[in-house]
């Protein structure tokens, strides 16, 4: 099967013009699925730019979400949102809701959100201001001291999802793909051509989940793990492991692309 797989997409930048644009270039990849690895749009806009995306295009649309998905509300509300939208649209599946999907007879699909857990770098000096300390409910009212154990448990929620599927889908398939926004690992986490510092990291990585994915991986070394994820808007690919491979994408606001096609077997 043709899998596409597209991160940080932001439509919500985008005039309606430009979104057809896009559905168009996509649909000429001739997909049999699509795999979003999170920032569709906003609070306000995602559930209808997923709701868009899956009346244009008619195969299995994969997602999770980004940060910027939650901006100008909440986490619990937005997630809850994405997770009934599921339910109601077959062709829309939110992983961060779900267990393992087969792709193949030998291929397996299993994703998260994750979220930046600020356990990697140095948070406490770090003068970074995402917006998403503004725009977040949850996060919003929380000074940079007590906002720090709510990343963490952020982080936690993740990995601990991660942790639930990602054995049992090894458990079936020989090969398995994980979708999130976060890079999970340092060195997935691209900045122009090379890992971020210590100023950046903090907000740009998910350490749980890195954790998680390499303590799993290390006990089942004849399977092999694909990660997609995005947030950094910069391209790269790292290999922690034999059997692990991490793609970062690549992103511009304004200008949607196609990261890979991905032939899946």
């Amino acid at each position: 099967m043709r899998l596409i797989w597209l991160t940080d997409i932001h439509l919500n930048f985008l005039l309606d013009e430009e979104v057809d644009n896009f559905l168009l270039l996509v649909r000429a990849q001739q997909p049999d699925a699509v795999l979003l690895t999170g920032d569709i749009g906003e609070a306000q806009s995602v559930e209808p730019i997923l709701q868009n995306l899956a009346e244009a295009w008619r195969w299995p649309i994969y997602f999770v979400l980004g940060n910027h998905d939650f901006y100008g509300g909440s986490i619990a509300g937005v997630r809850a949102d994405a997770t009934a939208l599921g339910r109601r649209q077959a062709n829309l599946q939110y992983l961060t809701a779900l267990d393992v999907i087969e792709l193949t007879p030998t291929v397996g699909l299993i994703g998260d959100d994750g979220w930046a857990d600020a356990r990697l770098g140095n948070y406490e000096q770090s003068l970074v201001m995402m917006n998403d300390y503004r725009l977040i409910a949850e996060l919003a009212p929380l000074t940079k001291q007590l906002r720090w154990p709510k990343l963490k448990e952020l982080g936690d929620q993740a990995a601990q999802h991660i942790r639930c599927v990602l054995p049992p889908a090894l458990a079936k398939y020989p090969k398995v793909i994980l979708g999130t926004h976060v890079p999970p690992l340092r060195d997935a986490c691209w900045h122009e051509g090379q890992a971020s510092n210590d100023e950046w990291l903090p907000h740009f990585t998910c350490k749980a989940m890195g954790d998680a994915i390499l303590e799993i991986m290390r006990a089942n070394p004849q399977r092999q793990l694909t990660v997609y994820c995005g947030h950094t808007h910069s391209p790269g690919i790292c290999q922690p492991l034999p059997n692990v491979v991490i793609h970062t994408g690549s992103a511009k606001y304004g200008s949607p692309m196609v990261q890979e096609v991905i032939e899946v077997f």
